[in-house]
C-alpha cells in the first residue's frame, strides 16, 4: 500500500486535501462530489478529505490522524433555521436536542463516519427534524443514526448509507429533492426540485424504524442493496419530479410521486421488509421507451403476522420498464394473503422470479399490469406484460378458504409462460381466481392451477380480441418450452393464441377456464375465437370450459373437445356485443364431454347467434341446450343427449350417403321452433340418408310459425326414425305463407304413451304423411287445419286437412283419432278435408275419422285397411 501523501487543492471545495502522491493533478482528479463518486474513495481518503489544511497539518505532525475522532467524521456547520434545539458533540457522538415539535437546520455537511453516532433527541415520535445540506458533498452516513422521532436528510449531492451503517428511527426521508423551511414548519411536506447530475440515494446499511414507522428514499435514482426494515409501517422509494408525504401521529398516512424525470429508477437489490405493513416502489421516467425504471432483483417482504398479509406497490410510471426478477412475499401465515401490485407501461416477470400473497386462511391479490378485465381504475393497465417460463404468482389458500385473485393484463400484448397458483385450502376452500389476459394480442403457454382439494375448482379467464386455441410447435407461433428472446415484448405471433395443453392442465386439476374476447382494435380483429387444437380433459373432477366470444366462434376440422376422466361443462357463448353472430363447428368435430352439459347460446339476451355444422359433426353431452335465434343446421350432423335435449329456435338439416342426421336423448327431447323445421335425408345415392329423432321421455316438435318437413328416400332402416322410450311423441305446426304446414316422408315414429301431430297452415295441406308407420301404446292424435282458403285461387283445389298416404297407424292400448278440417269458403271435387289412401290403422279401441267442411268431401278413404275395437 502506498503510505506517502501530498496536498492537493480541491476547487469544487475551495480547500486543501491530503491526496496518494500518485493522485493526478489538479483537473484530473475525479470528483468527490457524488455518491457514484464518493463509493469509489478509500476510508482514509474520504477521511482525508475533508479536513482544514491546518487540521491536516496538524494530525501529520502529531502522527496521529488515523486515531482522530475527526470533525470530518460528524456533521459539520449545523445551524437552525425554523423551530428550536440545540447541537453538541462529545468525542465521536454528536446529540441534537430538538425542542419544537418540527425543527430545521442546515448543515454543511452531513456525514457520519464509521464507529461514530448521531442521535436525535426529540420530544415525542411525531416530532420532525429537517436537516438540508447547503454543501457541495453528497451525504456519506457510515456509522449510526438514532432518533425516537422522524428524521429528514435532504442533500442534492445524494445520500449513501454505507455497509456499516445503522440506522435505527421513527421515520426517515432521505432525499436529493428539497423543501422550503417555511413549508416543512407547517407541515406541508412536499419534496421538489431536481438533485445535481448523477446525484442518488443510495443504502447499502441497514435501515430500521420502530413500529409502525416509514423510509421514504426519493430522488432520481434511488437504489437499496442493504437491509430495511419498517414493522407495521411503509417502506417507500420513490423517483419523480415532486414527492408528497402525509405525516400523522408519527407515521406516514399517504404517499403521491407525480411528474417525470429523465434516467429514473428505482431498485432494490436488497432485502425491504415491512411485517404487516406497505412497500411502494414507484418510478416516473420520462422517455425511457425500454429501458428500466423499477427493478426488484432482490426481496420485498410485507407478511402479515396479524390477520392477513401487507402491501407491496411496484410502479413504473408512464414510460420505460418494471421489472420483477427478485421475490415479492405479501404472505400471512395467520390470515389471509396481502395484495401486490406491478403497474407501468411494460412489465417483466423474469424467470426464477417470485411473487405471493399466500394466506393460511385465503388467498390474497395480484394485480400485474391492470385489475380484473383491465376495468379497475385505481390501477394502470400496462401497454405489454411477460412472464418468463419459470417465474411464479401465488395466492393460494395454505390451510382454510379460498384461493386469492391473480391478473395478468396488458392492452396490447401479455405473453404469459410461467406459472400462476390460486389453489383452495388444504383443509376446506375453494380454488380462486385467475386471469391471464390482453385486450389485443394474448400468448398463453403457462401453467395455472385454481384447484381444491377440499372444494370446487377456481377461474381461469383469458380475455383477448381474438384467440385461436392452438398446439405446440413453430408453425403455431407459440411453443412452450420456448426461451426468451432479445426483444421479450416483440410478440411471437400476429394473433392472440393459447396453448391447448394449458387449458387441459387446468381443466384436469377441476379449474373451470374461460376464454373470452372483447370489442375490435385497429388491425381489425372483431372478437372471435378459433378452436384449432383438441381439448381433451383426461383426468381430475369435474370442471368447466366457456367460450364467450364478442363475436363468432369456430373450430377447424377434425377438432375434439371432451373428456374421458371426469364431466366436462362446455358453454358456446357467441355475439356477446354484437348482433348476428355464429358458431361453426368444423368437418368431423367431435364434443363428447362424458356426462357434462352443453349450452350454446348468444353472449346476451340482445344478440341472435346460429349453429352450423359443416360436416360430419357430432355432439353428445348430459343436458344439451341450444338457444339458437338465428338457427340450427349443417349436413349429417348428430346431437345426442344423456338426459335432456332442447333445441329453442329454427331447425334444418340434411344427410345421404347411408348418412345419419340423429337428435336423441335420454330423457325429454324438444325442439321449439319460432320458424320452420326441415330435416331431409332424401339424397337416394347408396341408399339414401337417415333421420333418426329419439327422447326416452318424450319427443315434441313444434314449429310455432313454419312449417314442419320430414323427409327421407326411403322407409325402414334408412328413413325419418322418431322414437319415445317412456313419453309422448308431439310435432306441431302453423305456417301462414302458403306452405304445406307438415311433411312426413318415410317417417317411423314410435312412441310407448302416445303420438301428436298437428299442423295448421295458410294456401297449403295442413298436413301430409307418405310412408310414414307410426306404433304407440298410446293414443294417436293426428289434426290437420287448413284455413282461410279463398274461391278460385290456384292451389286453393288441392288443400286439405290431412293427407296420409301409403302408411301404417297402430295402437296397442289407445285409440286413433284424424281429424282433418278444410277452408268453407269454396267447393272443389278434389277437396277432401281428411283423405287416407293405401294406408292401414289399427287399434284395440276406438278409431275415429273427423273431415270438417261445408261444401267439400269431409273424409276420403281409399285402398285402406281400418281395424278397431269399437
Amino acid at each position: 500500500m502506498n503510505k506517502i501523501y501530498k496536498l492537493k487543492f480541491d476547487k469544487r471545495r475551495n480547500e486543501l486535501v491530503i491526496v496518494s502522491e500518485i493522485t493526478a493533478g489538479a483537473g484530473k482528479e475525479r470528483s468527490t462530489g457524488h455518491i457514484a463518486d464518493l463509493t469509489a474513495l478509500s476510508p482514509f481518503r474520504k477521511l482525508l478529505g475533508t479536513l482544514t489544511p491546518v487540521a491536516l497539518l496538524t494530525g501529520l505532525i502529531a502522527g496521529l490522524l488515523p486515531a482522530m475522532a475527526l470533525a470530518a467524521d460528524l456533521p459539520t456547520g449545523g445551524q437552525i433555521v425554523g423551530g428550536q434545539g440545540s447541537i453538541s458533540t462529545s468525542g465521536n457522538q454528536m446529540t441534537i436536542h430538538q425542542q419544537t415539535q418540527n425543527m430545521a437546520t442546515n448543515w454543511h455537511s452531513f456525514d457520519i463516519g464509521k464507529n461514530n453516532t448521531v442521535q436525535f433527541v426529540q420530544p415525542n415520535s411525531s416530532s420532525v427534524a429537517l436537516n438540508r445540506v447547503t454543501g457541495a458533498s453528497g451525504s456519506q452516513i457510515m456509522g449510526i443514526l438514532k432518533a425516537n422521532g422522524q428524521v429528514f436528510i435532504l442533500n442534492p449531492n445524494g445520500v449513501l448509507f454505507g455497509k456499516n451503517a445503522r440506522v435505527d428511527v421513527g421515520g426517515l426521508v432521505a432525499s436529493t429533492k428539497n423543501i422550503s423551511t417555511t413549508d416543512f414548519m407547517k407541515g406541508q411536506y412536499t419534496l421538489s426540485g431536481s438533485g445535481n447530475p448523477g446525484a442518488q440515494v443510495v443504502n447499502q446499511g441497514s435501515l430500521t424504524t420502530s413500529k409502525g414507522g416509514y423510509i421514504v428514499l426519493a430522488g432520481e435514482r434511488v437504489s437499496n442493496s442493504g437491509t430495511v426494515t419498517t414493522p407495521s409501517g411503509k417502506t417507500i422509494l420513490a423517483a419523480g419530479k415532486t414527492v408528497t408525504l402525509q405525516l400523522d401521529n408519527g407515521g406516514l398516512t399517504s404517499v403521491s410521486v407525480n411528474g417525470s424525470v429523465v434516467n429514473a429508477l428505482v431498485e432494490n437489490q436488497g432485502l425491504i421488509s415491512a411485517t404487516n405493513g406497505q412497500v411502494y416502489l414507484t418510478a416516473k421516467g420520462q422517455d425511457m421507451l425500454l429501458n428500466t425504471v423499477v427493478n426488484n432483483s432482490g426481496t420485498v417482504e410485507a407478511k402479515g403476522l396479524a390477520n392477513r398479509g401487507g402491501e407491496i406497490v411496484l410502479n413504473g410510471g408512464d414510460s420505460g420498464v418494471v421489472s420483477q426478477s427478485g421475490h415479492l412475499l405479501a404472505d400471512s401465515q395467520t390470515g389471509q394473503g396481502g395484495k401486490i401490485t406491478l403497474e407501468g407501461q411494460n412489465i417483466h416477470l423474469a424467470g426464477g422470479s417470485l411473487t405471493t400473497a399466500t394466506g393460511k386462511t385465503g388467498g390474497g391479490e395480484v394485480y400485474v399490469g391492470g385489475g380484473w378485465q383491465g376495468q379497475d381504475s385505481h390501477i394502470k393497465n400496462a401497454s405489454k406484460v411477460v412472464m418468463d417460463k419459470t417465474a411464479t404468482v401465488d395466492v393460494s389458500a395454505t390451510e382454510n378458504g379460498n384461493g386469492g385473485t391473480a391478473v395478468l393484463w396488458s392492452d396490447d400484448y401479455t405473453n404469459f409462460r410461467g406459472t400462476v397458483l390460486a389453489k383452495g385450502g388444504a383443509k376446506s376452500g375453494d380454488g380462486g381466481r385467475v386471469e391471464t389476459s390482453s385486450h389485443r394480442n394474448l400468448q398463453a403457454s403457462g401453467a395455472v392451477d385454481a384447484s381444491a382439494r377440499a372444494g370446487h375448482g377456481g377461474e381461469w379467464l383469458l380475455d383477448p380480441t381474438d384467440v385461436t386455441i392452438v398446439g405446440a410447435g413453430a408453425d403455431t407461433g407459440i411453443d412452450s418450452a420456448t426461451a426468451d428472446g432479445t426483444d421479450i415484448f416483440t410478440p411471437t405471433a400476429s394473433g392472440g393464441q393459447i396453448l391447448n395443453s394449458s387449458i387441459v392442465n387446468q381443466l384436469n386439476a377441476g379449474t373451470s377456464v374461460t376464454v373470452k374476447t372483447s370489442g375490435t382494435d385497429t388491425d381489425g380483429e372483431t372478437g372471435n375465437i378459433t378452436v384449432n387444437a383438441n381439448i381433451i380433459k383426461t383426468a381430475g373432477t369435474d370442471a368447466k370450459l366457456t367460450l364467450l366470444a364478442d363475436n363468432n366462434i369456430s373450430t377447424g376440422d377434425n377438432v375434439s373437445i371432451g373428456a374421458t376422466t371426469g364431466k366436462l361443462n362446455l358453454d358456446l357463448l357467441a355475439g356477446n356485443t354484437t348482433n348476428n353472430a355464429s358458431i361453426s363447428l368444423g368437418k368431423f368435430i367431435n364434443i363428447s364431454l362424458n356426462g357434462g352439459d352443453l349450452l350454446a347460446d348468444a353472449g346476451n339476451s340482445a344478440s341472435g347467434v346460429s349453429l352450423t355444422f359443416m360436416n360430419n359433426g357430432k355432439i353428445k353431452g348430459g343436458n344439451v341446450t341450444l338457444n339458437l335465434s338465428r338457427g340450427l343446421g349443417g349436413y349429417a350432423y348428430n346431437v345426442n343427449a344423456d338426459n335432456d335435449l332442447t333445441i329453442n329456435g329454427s331447425v334444418t338439416g340434411s344427410t345421404g350417403w347411408g348418412a345419419v342426421l340423429g337428435f336423441t336423448a335420454g330423457g325429454k327431447l324438444a325442439m321449439n321452433s319460432p320458424g320452420s323445421i326441415s330435416l331431409q335425408a332424401n339424397d337416394p345415392g347408396n341408399g339414401g340418408g337417415r333421420v333418426l329423432i329419439s327422447g326416452d321421455k318424450g319427443v315434441t316438435l313444434n314449429a310455432a310459425a313454419g312449417t314442419v318437413t320430414l323427409n327421407a328416400a326411403k322407409a325402414a332402416t334408412n328413413g325419418v326414425n322418431i322414437t319415445s322410450g317412456n313419453g309422448a311423441v308431439s310435432i306441431t305446426n302453423m305456417v301462414q305463407d302458403g306452405s304445406n304446414g307438415m311433411t312426413l316422408t318415410n317417417a317411423n315414429i314410435s312412441s310407448k304413451d302416445g303420438i301428436v301431430l298437428n299442423g295448421t297452415t295458410f294456401w297449403g295441406q295442413a298436413v301430409v304423411m307418405s310412408g310414414v308407420n307410426l306404433t304407440t301404446g298410446g293414443d294417436v292424435d293426428i289434426t290437420g287445419l287448413a284455413k282461410n282458403l279463398t274461391t278460385g285461387g290456384l292451389g286453393a283445389a288441392s288443400s286439405s286437412g290431412v293427407q296420409l298416404s301409403g302408411s301404417n297407424i297402430s295402437s296397442t292400448g289407445g285409440n286413433i283419432t284424424l281429424t282433418g278440417t278444410a277452408g268453407t269458403d269454396i267447393s272443389h271435387p278434389s277437396i277432401s278435408s281428411l283423405q287416407v289412401s293405401n294406408s292401414t290403422l289399427t287399434t284395440n279401441n276406438a278409431l275415429t275419422l273427423n273431415g270438417t267442411t261445408e261444401t267439400t268431401t269431409g273424409v276420403k278413404v281409399t285402398g285402406s285397411t281400418l281395424s278397431a275395437a269399437t
